[in-house]
């Protein structure tokens, strides 16, 4: 066998490999229970106050300084406001929450959520990854003894949240900076890849093609619509690195 069969060969049980690996993954991710998030809020943007603590100039005031937010620098910050959070417990509902909803954009994780749980007495402020040296655990420590410690002690519960979700804002807006994004390569569909992942997902494709005569095609549509639905909520796709803030009062 010459040179250029050997390789040709080489090629086709390499491509057959990754083929059979990508399949198992998927049928044994096929196989595996999905975590019910179910209960996760869909947040309607900014301020989302179900327990009605916000007085109603607060909420308007809050809702129109966290648009002005994301037009400033593409940050997104959100508020939940609910009764309870159990029997999750604050800590998971507010990472759930903010993952499921997709907060911040997508490729910059520039996403902040406050959630308060009346009945409970407590919060959380949970960070994306791309604001979390700015919105560190000192900075957020210095700003709720600032801004709202003193109106939970009073029980002003309404100017407290305004005060202190108004402070994480204007540290976005005066210290984030949106002119670079976070990743590199090529993106599509919200995907990035370098250029020799695409190569290898192209001969893939080729092969699949090949092999099932153009069946494999019906497929695609299906493919697009369920990376196209991975955001939540209206929001921008963000993940977190589980950072931020909690307390109680």
């Amino acid at each position: 066998m010459d040179r250029g069969k050997r390789a040709a060969v080489a090629l086709a049980l390499v491509i057959i490999v990754i083929v059979a690996g990508v399949g198992a993954y998927l049928i044994l991710s096929a196989g595996a229970p999905e975590e019910d998030l179910s209960w996760v809020p869909t947040i309607t943007p900014y301020v989302d106050d179900r327990a009605g603590v916000m007085s109603y100039s607060d909420y308007v005031d809050l809702d129109e300084f966290c648009y002005e937010v994301e037009l400033n620098n593409t940050c997104q910050v959100a508020v939940l406001i609910v009764n309870t959070t159990q029997p999750i417990g604050i800590n998971d509902y507010a990472i759930k929450t903010f993952e499921k909803n997709g907060i911040g954009q997508e490729g910059k994780d520039n996403g902040v959520l406050f959630v308060f749980s009346d009945s409970e007495k407590a919060w959380r402020v949970v960070t994306g990854a791309g604001v979390s040296d700015i919105l560190n655990g000192a900075r957020l420590t210095e700003l709720r003894q600032l801004y709202l410690d003193p109106y939970l002690e009073s029980g002003d519960y309404s100017t407290g949240i305004k005060l202190y979700v108004h402070s994480i804002g204007q540290e976005l807006v005066d210290n984030y900076s949106s002119s670079g994004e976070a990743s590199s390569g090529n993106t599509f569909l919200g995907i990035t890849l370098a250029w020799w992942q695409w190569t290898l997902i192209v001969l893939v494709v080729v092969f699949l093609v090949v092999g099932t005569r153009g069946r494999i095609l019906i497929w695609i549509p299906y493919l697009i619509l369920s990376l196209i639905g991975k955001g939540g909520g209206g929001w921008g796709g963000g993940g977190t690195g589980g950072g931020g803030a909690r307390g109680r009062f």
